[in-house]
């Protein structure tokens, strides 16, 4: 029978801490990018913060300008994406099916991509079209404003230019259609005070 000198014991039981260690960081890491990407699934969960939206400027895919003053009166979703983030392709899908059901006069959505050029953002557009505007954001300008610092992330700007939502990771869509009335209604509740 052959016997291990202690020096080949010491390091398979160090090489099995390093494992084991090694092991519990990756289930660590594991549940927290699960709770990025899942953090808008709790139930009945909207994120408000109400702090003023900053002012932007940016260059729509078809060369028209948007700015948040065009948009005043009326509540605006952003979602902040790029074309490299799989995450996003799910909470682009789930934006366009609520966009059909809740589009209107007094809401709009608009895609901002974060750090790409308008070649690359077009040819990703051609071939995932979205129904409403993209816009570009290649300096990261809006994205540092409003300390974008995961992707996808939504926010939600009521009628006061004020950001009544904002969520990294996937939110899911009743979540937001929650957070939507819930923007709707800040005039409202504003009026009758």
């Amino acid at each position: 029978m052959r016997q291990e000198s202690p020096s080949q014991e010491s390091r398979q039981s160090h090489a099995g801490l390093w494992i084991v260690a090694a092991l519990v960081l990756l289930a660590v890491f594991g549940l927290a990018i699960r709770k990025i990407y899942l953090s808008g699934a709790e139930e009945g969960s909207v994120d408000t913060d109400f702090s003023p939206a900053p002012a932007f400027d940016l260059a729509g895919l078809d060369g028209s300008r948007h700015r948040l003053r065009d948009y005043s009166g009326r509540v605006l979703l952003i979602e902040f994406w790029a074309t490299w983030c799989g995450p996003c392709r799910l909470q682009a899908e789930i934006l366009s099916r609520l966009y059909d059901d809740v589009r209107g006069d007094d809401m709009e959505f608009l895609a901002v991509s974060l750090g790409e050029s308008k070649d690359l953002v077009e040819d990703y557009t051609r071939k995932d079209p979205v129904p409403y505007p993209v816009l570009l954001d290649p300096e990261e300008t809006l994205g540092y404003a409003l300390e974008i610092y995961a992707l996808p992330t939504v926010i939600i700007i009521d009628r006061r230019g004020q950001i009544s939502f904002m969520r990294p990771g996937i939110s899911d869509g009743d979540t937001l259609r929650r957070a939507l009335s819930a923007a709707a209604e800040s005039r409202e509740k504003v009026a009758s005070n």
